[in-house]
């Protein structure tokens, strides 16, 4: 049992690394940008998104899409701690396609959306609507649903005690710290830090749920 809790250990370990890797080189350069000043919301998204430079692309496609193919090793540790003992097999088995998801779709959804980033520089929107629309959607149509799946198995499981983690473990979720980041910089104005957090939102989830859970298991192991 030990030595099972020991792998998890590590496996949760690599997760935390690479969310750190994924928020710090991977998702805040790139939403280091401030939006122009127009009357038109949606324009002046886009109008921001033009504005990053290859330099931050470029960041965001190696570090985050390495980092968040990396951080699929936290979500399979959780599917093993939720499924210890033959626990919840479902649940496992729910988590452990999410993090298939996540090591293959995810980088995949990330760069895709980078690459969206680059469109917006002076193309027609038009253009950059058919991207968003026939290239970038229909990746993230079949990514997120997984994603979100597992988000919600994982809290049930936890908060309903089914698991050997406590109760309070079930609001280290990440789509719970993704929600709270939002809300945050929703009043945040249109500045680049506030952008940035936005850019990493999934990023900071899984460096709060990796790290708060690694510490979890450290204790019990003790």
């Amino acid at each position: 049992m030990i030595e099972k809790d020991l792998s998890n250990k590590r496996l949760l370990l690599i997760g935390l690394i690479a969310a750190i890797i994924t928020v710090l080189g991977g998702e805040l350069p790139i939403g280091w940008y401030k939006m122009p000043e127009t009357d038109d919301t949606l324009m002046a998204q886009l109008g921001g998104y033009g504005n990053v430079s290859t330099f931050q692309l470029a960041c965001g496609v190696l570090f985050g899409g390495i980092g968040i193919a990396l951080q699929s090793f936290g979500f399979e540790a959780l599917s093993h701690i939720i499924g210890k003992d033959g626990q919840n097999p479902k649940t496992s088995k729910m988590i452990h396609i999410g993090a298939l998801a996540c090591g293959f779709l995810g980088p995949v959804v990330h760069i895709l959306c980078i690459a969206l980033m680059y469109v917006c520089r002076g193309n027609d929107i038009n253009e950059i609507m058919n991207f968003a629309l026939f290239i970038v959607a229909p990746i993230c149509i079949v990514f997120m649903p997984v994603y979100m799946a597992m988000m919600v198995v994982m809290f049930i499981a936890i908060f309903r005690k089914k698991t050997v983690l406590p109760r309070c473990a079930a609001f280290l979720n990440p789509a719970i710290i993704m929600m709270a980041v939002n809300i945050i910089t929703f009043f945040g104005g249109n500045n680049e830090i506030a952008h940035s957090l936005q850019m990493a939102n999934m990023g900071l989830g899984s460096v709060i749920t990796f790290g708060g859970l690694f510490l979890l298991c450290k204790k019990q192991i003790q």
